[in-house]
């Protein structure tokens, strides 16, 4: 349970709790309470023993608050591997220091993301014609989460190089959701699965 003040309240005292530096700096430090008195790099081992056999690749996204959306996922979900592609640099500011615990690992070519595929099962998350509704994909041994953005999606070399293209079903008028709420309606689903099957 979070010991913060009650956020519904303009009370005197919950605007002096909201000045307190404790406070300010438990909540900046975004982590649950178990986690608390370890330091970064002890919470990163303690990820890295749980985390689960899946990765996240974000391929050049144009927002940067899907970028941080996406991250903060992967360690909601505990991915074990989290990859970037692309040369843009992403605002931080909306990960809430979660990059802090679950390192991204920057891509500068497609060759290295080519490397990827000796470990992992690439597969792409995409509205495109012909890909599998998440409700009938039985998710592969190790796989490597590609997202795109959210107007241009994958590009078409990334789509080539996917081994699996899924999709979630949407029962909406938009054509799509934003990439950010997508990874982790994606990440939720696997490690769901995963669980229920192990």
């Amino acid at each position: 349970m979070r010991t913060t003040p009650d956020l519904t309240s303009t009370s005197p005292a919950h605007i002096e709790a909201a000045k307190d530096k404790n406070y300010l700096w438990e909540w900046n430090r975004n982590v649950i309470d178990e986690f608390k008195s370890l330091t970064n790099d002890e919470i990163k081992a303690k990820l890295r023993e749980t985390a689960f056999p899946y990765a996240v690749c974000i391929e050049h996204w144009l927002q940067d608050f899907n970028i941080a959306t996406c991250i903060r996922n992967a360690n909601a979900f505990n991915a074990s591997e989290v990859f970037y592609l692309g040369e843009k640099k992403w605002h931080r500011t909306g990960s809430l220091g979660v990059q802090n615990y679950t390192p991204i690992k920057f891509l500068q070519s497609i060759d290295e993301f080519l490397k990827l595929k000796t470990k992992y099962t690439i597969v792409g998350v995409d509205n495109y014609s012909g890909a599998i509704p998440i409700n009938n994909f039985e998710y592969p041994d190790n796989p490597l989460f590609v997202f795109g953005g959210e107007g241009p999606g994958l590009t078409p070399g990334m789509q080539e190089l996917c081994e699996h293209m899924i999709y979630i079903p949407q029962f909406g008028s938009v054509r799509s959701i934003n990439a950010g709420t997508a990874s982790g309606i994606i990440m939720n689903d696997f490690v769901t699965k995963f669980i229920f099957k192990n």
